[in-house]
């Protein structure tokens, strides 16, 4: 026994699992109070040889035997949810932590393990306090390692709880002690995203996946996480980039780091190909965003391939045969795509778009229906839906639509101003007037509504009125599109 655990201390794991079974396989050893603790120490010695079911047998041993030693029963629980940390299995992992942490309170490492797991599962309100109560231990000050790793974990906890200013100093923090820790510039880019600062995440993110290091040595797989999100960021850039050489660069940008993230998977790895599905779709975005439609349609076609739940991938090649003039093939697109996420009304909607430039206005209002099913609260199905009844005469359920979409953003003017079309070609004047003035009423350089009260009040013999609105957009430095 003490040969054995002289080894695993020394890391010769193997040595210390041979000796321990010496010991173990001793006649009548089964029976003995040493053999919980013996069982255990042999668990912790497989989990240093990464040999996890007999770790885990062997932690099911202690934990039979032990249950009358309350003093060794916090250690197996803690043990058993640290080889499901190590096999990344976070959710068995925590009922096994918290119970040891919740019996013997002042280990610190029992709260450690319990800040991380919550931080990895999700929960950073709740591992703030463990993570804080490990930092302020006096073994926390020995273990430099973990102190970092605890800075960079409750730095993330900071930022799911909406504190910037509580992480940024955790993460500046483990810095100082880590230069190379890839979670805290992951953290950092979290921050600037939460913000929607999409452009000052680009470097931390390119630091965070520079500086990766997986936590089993055996993970063939290069930083998901950071370069998927590299690739949503670059993207958000160049959306927001008004300068258009600015945002090709940016998607192009997007481009380089879904090709770089594609050589970097391993083949003939399982795990590996729902990322590649997912590379491929951000990839796919890019190459619409820049035009490149059919290079667009090819690569979504591969993420389908690979992964044929992808339902946003069916919405995005959608709109890319939609824009291509293949509205039949886009139609079944979106089909797919709304029959996957059932719960999200976007699908639908450009259905009903690609029925209307189809011209078949019936099919239109099925689909936009079909959208409002899905979330009546979804303000571009009123919309489209009015337009497409305003195609069909029907101005007043036109109306009725666009009361709606009123109601749901009463402040945007387009929707007055379409209303106020709706009204004055259904012969009502005096509130097809009123509906513009509310328009410009929300925005007073919305010359579209001015363009159509000035009309539709010179038409009906108040020419003082329209001479008041045309005074006011030359005031405002603006001509009316009459």
């Amino acid at each position: 026994m003490e040969s054995g655990l002289q080894q695993y201390n020394e890391g010769d794991f193997e040595a210390a699992v041979a000796s321990f079974t010496q010991v173990i396989n001793l006649p009548g050893f089964v029976n003995s109070p040493s053999y919980p603790q013996l069982a255990l120490a042999r668990a912790k010695a497989y989990a240093g040889l990464e040999e996890y079911e007999a770790a885990l047998e062997d932690v099911g041993e202690a934990l039979t035997y032990g249950q009358s030693n309350q003093a060794l029963l916090p250690e197996i629980q803690n043990t058993r949810g640290e080889i499901y940390m190590d096999l990344g299995a976070y959710q068995q992992a925590l009922p096994d932590l918290q119970a040891a942490a919740q019996a013997n309170r002042q280990n610190p490492i029992y709260q450690f393990n319990v800040g991380k797991t919550l931080v990895k599962l999700g929960g950073g309100a709740q591992a703030e306090k463990p993570l804080t109560a490990f930092l302020d231990s006096d073994l926390a000050a020995e273990l430099e390692e973990q102190r970092g790793e605890a800075l960079a974990l409750r730095g993330q906890a900071y930022v799911a709880m909406g504190k910037p200013e509580e992480a940024n100093n955790d993460f500046e923090a483990a810095l100082e002690l880590d230069p190379a820790n890839h979670e805290v510039y992951f953290g950092r880019a979290s921050l600037a995203v939460q913000d929607e600062d999409y452009a000052a995440a680009v470097e931390p993110l390119r630091l965070a996946i520079e500086n990766y290091t997986p936590e089993n040595e055996d993970d063939e797989l290069p930083f998901v996480q950071g370069y998927l999100t590299l690739a949503f960021v670059l993207e958000e850039v160049g959306k927001a980039e008004e300068d258009a050489a600015a945002s090709r660069k940016a998607y192009e940008s997007v481009l380089a780091v879904c090709d770089e993230l594609l050589d970097a998977l391993p083949e003939n790895n399982p795990a590996a190909e729902n990322t590649r599905a997912a590379t491929l779709f951000r990839k796919g975005i890019a190459q619409r965003l820049l035009g490149d439609l059919i290079d667009a349609v090819k690569t979504l076609t591969q993420a389908i391939r690979i992964n044929p739940g992808l339902g946003e991938a069916y919405f995005r090649r959608g709109i890319c045969y939609f824009y291509l003039g293949e509205e039949k093939l886009a139609i079944r697109d979106f089909e797919q795509s709304a029959a996957i996420n059932f719960d999200v009304p976007r699908a639908s909607l450009w259905k009903g778009v690609a029925w209307a430039r189809l011209g078949d206005y019936t099919e239109a209002i099925r689909a936009h229906g079909e959208s409002l099913a899905v979330s009546d609260r979804y303000t571009p199905a009123y919309v489209n839906r009015a337009l497409v009844q305003m195609q069909l005469g029907e101005y007043g359920k036109a109306v009725e639509d666009l009361n709606e979409a009123i109601r749901l953003e009463p402040t945007e003017p387009k929707h007055y101003y379409r209303r106020g079309r709706a009204y004055e070609l259904l012969g009502e004047t005096q509130d097809s007037i009123q509906s513009y003035m509310s328009a410009i009423s929300f925005d007073e350089r919305f010359v579209p509504a001015y363009s159509a009260l000035i009309e539709v009040l010179t038409e009906n013999g108040q020419r003082e009125l329209a001479g008041v609105y045309r005074r006011r957009l030359a005031e405002l430095g603006l001509n009316a599109s009459l």
